[in-house]
């Protein structure tokens, strides 16, 4: 990584700072120029800076910060994992070590189940692995009306859930629970609506995932076992005695997994054929299956 030279105190106006940080992450695989000035949007917390307020000189903890910023992000760290916080269907969620960077294919996911459920809307939602809380928060936010149980066995995930429940105004309708997702899942209850995001990357392809995930990223949060299917096929036939009859199960999957469960036989466990949702990119992501 070459490290140019920062600009004086005397000439750092946002656009030296931004012009310095272009090539400090010239040599990224995205884009640096477009990087640079969105880490500088993010300090800010403007937009518009990068061009009507170029000549602003920035202050002593301004370019400190925006410094470090893009060394982090030189040395491959993702960018939401730098500003701490992480767009998702149009709200602002706060994350931190510990917790997965949610993906933009996730949302897959939220559209699905509101397409099959804004006319019955669920009461109670069950979200097994919650992170950040993304899933379960984005869904309490659309559904008004329902409560959710949040289930973790990292304590920082179970941290960031609360953090972005405050922010969210979602606090007083969800309840978060420590513990691994076989034990938890026995004393679950039953829900209308139980959505996963499991690890399903194969074990041994993690090393070979981009620097910004194999790097960073909990392998907790990642490891799915041999094929990345591990977690589905130890809960996949519980779920039906943990639903309302009409309810639904959302599982993220990997983008070629989908063939899995297409050869599946949910009706055995009392489920309905299973859904397959493609995301924008065309591979599979979402699978849903209703209990009859």
């Amino acid at each position: 990584m070459i490290v140019l030279r920062e600009p004086s105190p005397e000439e750092g106006t946002v656009e030296a700072w931004i012009a310095w940080g272009e090539e400090t992450l010239s040599r990224l695989p995205e884009d640096g120029r477009r990087e640079a000035r969105s880490l500088m949007t993010v300090l800010k917390k403007d937009p518009l800076v990068p061009w009507l307020r170029k000549t602003d000189l920035l202050k002593g903890d301004e370019a400190s910060r925006y410094k470090e910023w893009v060394l982090r992000r030189a040395k491959r760290e993702p960018f939401h994992r730098i500003t701490g916080v992480v767009p998702f269907w149009g709200r602002d969620f706060y994350i931190g070590p510990g917790v997965l960077v949610p993906r933009p294919e996730t949302e897959t996911l939220v559209e699905a189940v509101l397409e099959r459920m804004s006319v019955c809307p669920p009461r109670t939602v069950l979200d097994l692995g919650t992170g950040s809380g993304i899933l379960i928060l984005t869904l309490l936010a659309e559904f008004p009306e329902a409560k959710g149980v949040a289930v973790d066995i990292l304590p920082e995930a179970l941290y960031w859930t609360t953090v972005n429940a405050r922010s969210l105004g979602c606090e007083g309708r969800i309840s978060l629970v420590r513990g691994d997702w076989m034990s938890m899942i026995a004393m679950a209850g039953r829900f209308d609506l139980i959505v996963l995001n499991p690890p399903y990357v194969p074990t041994e392809t993690i090393p070979a995932l981009e620097e910004e995930v194999c790097s960073f990223d909990p392998w907790e949060a990642l490891d799915g076992g041999p094929d990345g299917l591990s977690i589905y096929r130890r809960l996949i036939d519980i779920l039906p005695a943990h639903l309302h009859p009409g309810g639904w199960v959302a599982l993220e999957i990997g983008g070629d997994q989908g063939s899995f469960f297409r050869g599946y036989d949910a009706s055995a466990i009392g489920f309905s054929n299973p859904q397959i949702v493609r995301d924008v990119g065309g591979l599979d992501r979402v699978v849903l299956f209703r209990k009859d």
